[in-house]
């Protein structure tokens, strides 16, 4: 008689239980939803800041789609309902530094970002593409720190916004456009404003070592079984209170699968972009299924706006 196989048991015994993982996304509990320091009735504004057209979706679709609701999301908005229960939904805009024209493909790829921000849902009067000489789409290019600051400084107070996200100093690619932003809104953060009136505060999507950042759809299984074992560890050394308390201290979102397929479908929308690599980053980044948040904090700067 043929051997039996144990292994094949227990992939047989927790593909339920992976399957239902996928199924049901994870998140900070409304950490961004809403306003520090303010009613509950106050929903956060947060601004997406992204240096290309597609970057809203290759790095940020899991916060996006669970930010925004899908068009399959009823969201109620009777009187009664209005009275005692606050959108659970923040306010999302996007700011684009620049529409991608490298290769002269610009306009076309102002397009594609349109239609993929309709698929993920930010409202057409919340979204904004530059098109400035300043801010040259180029992998060779560090934009001034300075003149991103001065420039997200004027949507900040423009629509009160109150959370910043974009790219950590690596940049997910160590493109440095992407990490130029980083900067810039280190810069903001670093000088004062007169003119902002609500509280900022801003996050940094926190980059990946390659051996993780490509492992695919074992991602959210990973970070799921880390936050649990992180939990654990904290509720043992300082009490079950205090762990729940202090469980998101970094903000993370985990995509379930119609979350992950709305972030494909909106990639999709980029067809200028889909040459065979960037399908391979669909199928195996680790970013179409986690984002995983840092605060940010002041730095000290010189007079020309670079990093001391």
């Amino acid at each position: 008689m043929p051997s039996t196989r144990p292994g094949l048991y227990v992939i047989f015994a927790l593909f339920p239980f992976f399957l239902a993982l996928l199924l049901h996304p994870l998140d900070s509990d409304a950490v961004f939803s809403f306003q520090p320091n303010t009613i509950p009735s106050n929903p956060s504004r947060i601004l997406l800041l992204t240096a290309h057209p597609d970057d809203e979706t290759f790095f940020f679709g899991p916060t996006l789609t669970s930010l925004i609701p899908s068009s399959e999301t009823s969201v109620s908005t009777s009187p009664a309902s209005s009275n005692s229960i606050a959108d659970p939904f923040p306010q999302v805009y996007s700011l684009c530094f620049s529409v991608g024209n490298a290769y002269g493909l610009g306009e076309v790829r102002r397009r594609e970002i349109e239609d993929s921000l309709d698929v993920i849902g930010v409202d057409k009067d919340r979204r904004w593409v530059l098109d400035e000489p300043e801010f040259p789409d180029s992998i060779t290019t560090t934009w001034n720190a300075s003149l991103i600051a001065a420039t997200v400084n004027r949507y900040v107070v423009d629509y009160n916004i109150s959370i910043i996200l974009t790219f950590d100093s690596y940049g997910v690619s160590g493109h440095l456009n992407h990490i130029s932003l980083y900067h810039g809104v280190s810069l903001l953060l670093a000088t004062p404003q007169a003119d902002i009136i609500a509280p900022l505060t801003a996050y940094s999507l926190k980059s990946k070592p390659i051996v993780i950042e490509y492992i695919g759809i074992l991602a959210p299984l990973y970070v799921r079984l880390k936050t649990a074992l992180s939990r654990a560890v904290d509720a043992m050394g300082r009490g079950v209170k205090s762990s729940s308390s202090s469980s998101f201290d970094r903000p993370i979102f985990v995509a379930g699968i119609r979350q992950y397929l709305r972030s494909v479908e909106a990639t999709k929308q980029h067809q200028s972009q889909l040459v065979w690599f960037r399908w391979l980053f669909m199928a195996f980044s680790q970013h179409m299924w986690v984002n995983e948040w840092e605060l940010r904090k002041s730095q000290s700067f010189d007079f020309s706006g670079e990093l001391m």
